[in-house]
């Protein structure tokens, strides 16, 4: 088999297939994608989903029981993890303690044996790039965590990989660091041309960064999308869950064909059903989930609201807030603009009504996969 093409290019990376089992855990399942050159991939997933193995397995610290690793369309399954031309950046650093920040970065370079001249000038111009000249000359135990995350970076950097191996960089910084870093990735990916293949499990962050994310789940694929593509149109309820704060809004439904809208039954109300939707609800008749985004539900008077129910939790999020609505035994989630909350009272009865109802997904409740319209 032949490694897929892009553009007519030869992608950086193509996983072929790699599975991967520890003892009675299996990690990874037929796990298939590439990785376009000068691209920005997130492998997205909860705890366990096998984001690390893959990486592992990628930069040749484990060996697949099945598939192939090609790295520009060559199988480099045989190959030992220093004759890959990969840099892997992990998020326990791993900076030499006894070894200053210009020495940390330069340290692949002085395995090389360059000479001083030009490590001298490749470390002061990473440095730049990254704006840590000033830690150059001290030891990580007088660093902060960015400035050790950033020596840490630049280490990987100056060695010009064809290939960057990221496993959740970023998770011990800072809210306010991490959103810093995460921008200035983006920003040297894109200004350098840097291939990067990042794992984490904060889908804010692929969305933030990301020109595809890799969705992966109990060591297989679920879906490989631009990041928006994800959010708009998960392939399966877990996706839909994963990707999205406050969490996505799922009622069981049943279409009624007399009337072409759908009932949730738990809240005892109807719904016009969804354009996109009609069809392919009206031949499942009641076997499937519909699902809501909170930012695609308004609080309405209660009078003339499809849904009417009980005010009984309102969330602060700075700009936004989650109000949730009972309704009968089904609950609804609304994300509002905060200004709202102050003519609202809890315990009092409100109306909720669908608004861009072109966004409403559906799943099958067996399978749990999106219903395609």
């Amino acid at each position: 088999m032949t490694t897929a093409n892009i553009g007519g290019q030869t992608p950086v990376l193509h996983l072929e297939s790699v599975s991967k089992r520890f003892r009675d855990n299996q990690a990874l399942s037929g796990v298939d994608f590439v990785v376009p050159e000068a691209s920005l991939t997130v492998i997205l997933g909860p705890a366990g989903a096998g984001k690390t193995t893959t990486l592992r397995i990628i930069a040749g610290l484990e060996t697949p029981e099945q598939g192939r690793v090609l790295l520009g369309g060559g199988d480099v399954g045989r190959w030992e993890p220093r004759d890959r031309n990969v840099a892997m950046i992990f998020d326990n650093l791993a900076l030499y303690p006894n070894k200053s920040g210009f020495d940390n970065i330069a340290s692949p370079l002085v395995i090389r044996k360059e000479s001083g001249e030009v490590i001298r000038e490749r470390v002061e111009g990473i440095a730049k790039t990254l704006q840590i000249t000033h830690v150059l000359g001290r030891l990580p135990k007088t660093m902060s965590g960015g400035e050790k995350q950033r020596v840490a970076l630049g280490r990987a950097l100056i060695r010009t990989p064809q290939l960057f191996l990221l496993d959740e960089p970023l998770s011990s910084l800072d809210a306010k660091l991490r959103i810093e870093l995460r921008a200035e990735l983006r920003r040297m990916q894109r200004e350098q041309g840097y291939t990067f293949l990042m794992a984490t499990p904060d889908y804010h962050e692929a969305m933030a960064i990301a020109d595809t994310v890799i969705m992966l789940s109990k060591g297989r694929v679920v879906q490989v999308d631009a990041p928006q593509t994800i959010y708009d149109l998960p392939a399966d309820r877990e996706t839909a869950c994963f990707v999205g704060a406050p969490q996505i809004n799922l009622f069981r439904g049943e279409f009624d064909e007399a009337s072409g809208t759908v009932r949730i039954k738990d809240a005892g109300v109807s719904l016009a059903a969804p354009e996109h939707l009609a069809a392919p609800l009206k031949a499942r008749g009641s076997g499937f989930e519909l699902g809501i985004r909170p930012e695609n539900l308004v609080l309405t008077a209660p009078d003339g609201a499809p849904a009417v129910g009980e005010l009984i939790d309102i969330e602060p999020l700075g700009p936004k807030s989650v109000a949730t609505v009972r309704v009968h035994d089904a609950e609804f989630r609304v994300l509002i603009d905060s200004r709202e909350v102050p003519g609202l009272t809890l315990h009092a009865p409100i109306g909720v009504t669908p608004v861009n109802t072109a966004r409403m997904v559906a799943f099958d409740l067996e399978t749990g996969l999106r219903i395609q319209a």
